[in-house]
């Protein structure tokens, strides 16, 4: 999510909590874990709730369907359309996008993508809230979860599949094409020296950064 936010991706307030300073925790195991990842709710104002549903909520689909019943192109269609600033929101909504293959996120599927009424009639983008290297827990994963330009394998993906995924989308390539080109700027320049100090377990570093490496050259952090 750090790593996120570096390349212009916006999320909540975030932190790591130590997990025997939480208390009514659920009955879950966490062998050899110690933190806990916690995320300022931002579907709240005080004690009021804001409105937000999530893709599969807007494409009416079940829980089990988040997989495989739809694509990037649908929801940057809707994005674009319908936001109170589609313009704005499809810029993120690439910029993400990107970010997820450049992270092995295998998961970004259609509850991971939402809107948000904060003035209880106008739809926005929300922030993101589950970017995760999932690569690290997978073995051998090398897919992120919708089809993007026909696409979803994320060491074949390029800014020709990015392309297409725009002109399908009904999304003027000229205006994502600078937010793609500015987030690989800032992970060319920020990552590497960024990621030492994150408090990421070591070998998830080095698989991640085995992970840049072999990245369509379009997308490559070396």
């Amino acid at each position: 999510m750090k790593l996120a936010e570096l390349v212009g991706v916006e999320i909540p307030e975030i932190k790591l909590v130590e997990l025997n300073k939480l208390d009514n925790l659920p009955q879950i195991n966490l062998p050899e874990e110690k933190l806990a990842f916690a995320i300022k709710r931002f579907d709240r104002d005080d004690d009021v709730r804001i409105h937000m549903e999530d893709f599969a909520q807007v494409l009416v689909k079940y829980a089990h369907e988040k997989y495989n019943s739809a694509n990037y192109e649908q929801i940057g269609r809707i994005i674009y359309g319908y936001s109170g600033d589609g313009l704005a929101d499809a810029q993120q909504f690439a910029r993400r996008l990107l970010v997820n293959i450049l992270l092995a996120n295998g998961d970004a599927h259609l509850k991971n993508w939402s809107l948000i009424y904060s003035d209880k009639i106008t739809p926005r983008l929300s922030p993101a809230y589950d970017i995760v290297t999932t690569s690290v827990y997978i073995d051998g994963e090398r897919n992120y979860a919708l089809n993007l330009g026909k696409t979803k394998d994320w060491y074949d993906v390029s800014m020709e599949n990015f392309k297409l995924w725009a002109d399908h989308a009904e999304i003027p390539w000229r205006v994502i094409k600078p937010h793609l080109d500015d987030v690989m700027d800032k992970a060319r320049n920020l990552w590497r020296e960024s990621i030492k100090d994150l408090p990421m377990n070591e070998v998830h570093k080095k698989k991640l950064k085995g992970h840049w490496g072999n990245l369509h050259e379009d997308f490559r952090i070396k």
